[in-house]
């Protein structure tokens, strides 16, 4: 019995020498990325004990977040043919957000407005599920402006003309009107169009279920379907749709959930 035990932690620990943490964003929306000795047939599982999210590894290097409501503590598990790997307790670090307030000209939400509206949202969601391999190379994230200013961080609560509405989930750099928005990596764009809330807005596919978003440009220069290096200029800030001023709205997605930009434009992928 003492025999089998032995070798079976030695098996665990060999499966565990596999995994390597690449990061410890371990905050509310916090993107990471780990080392994969072999990513076939492997999953990334973060358990928040109300919830469980999955990513899928499509690379030896590996994405996972740490969702937006995830409380103090969750679990890590690294999943291959069906069986944990790899394990690691996370102690989440609180942070605190702030209130933003901001005032917007109502628009009268017609039948034809709010069907807008709706089918701009599933659209949304339908371009943030596509999957494919990694599509860039570079080893970080490359700013979408030169100058960053934040002017309304991810995670502030919204109060919209008095009322409270959703978090804000991206975070907004004040700039002036006309200047040039990067691509912050290589990808393919699979949405560069006007929408109602966000105005003329570009998605980004990076591969591996990571997606970036740049919204209320004054103008787009690039198609859907396009192929765009990183620190291309994809577009100019501006101040369309659902804007109280020149600013760039910056969001990051992994596998559709929602990632703090300001966390994952410090990380070395």
């Amino acid at each position: 019995m003492q025999i089998l035990l032995v070798f079976l932690l030695i098996i665990n620990a060999s499966l565990a020498q596999q995994v390597k943490l690449f990061s410890e964003n371990f905050y509310p929306a916090g993107l990471n990325i780990l080392q994969l000795e072999d990513p076939k047939n492997t999953e990334i599982e973060i358990n928040t004990g109300k919830k469980t999210y999955r990513f899928t590894a499509s690379g030896k290097k590996a994405f996972y977040a740490i969702p937006y409501d995830a409380g103090r503590v969750a679990i890590l598990n690294v999943i291959k043919n069906g069986k944990i790997i790899y394990r690691k307790f996370i102690k989440i670090h609180q942070k605190k957000y702030p209130v933003s307030r901001i005032t917007v000209k109502e628009r009268k939400k017609t039948k034809e407005l709010l069907k807008r509206i709706q089918d701009e949202y599933r659209l949304i969601r339908k371009v943030l599920s596509i999957k494919t391999t990694p599509l860039f190379t570079e080893d970080r994230f490359i700013p979408p402006l030169k100058k960053l200013v934040v002017s309304t961080p991810f995670g502030a609560k919204r109060i919209i003309n008095g009322k409270k509405r959703s978090i804000h989930w991206g975070t907004d750099f004040s700039a002036p009107e006309g200047t040039p928005v990067y691509a912050t990596l290589t990808g393919r764009v699979v949405l560069a169009r006007e929408l109602f809330y966000t105005g003329k807005t570009v998605i980004i596919n990076h591969g591996g279920g990571l997606f970036s978003l740049y919204a209320h440009l004054s103008q787009i220069n690039v198609k859907e379907g396009q192929t765009v290096k990183g620190g291309q200029v994809i577009g100019k800030v501006g101040s369309t749709g659902r804007s109280t001023g020149p600013h760039l709205h910056f969001g990051i997605y992994l596998n559709g959930l929602r990632v703090d930009p300001s966390l994952a434009l410090k990380l070395k992928l």
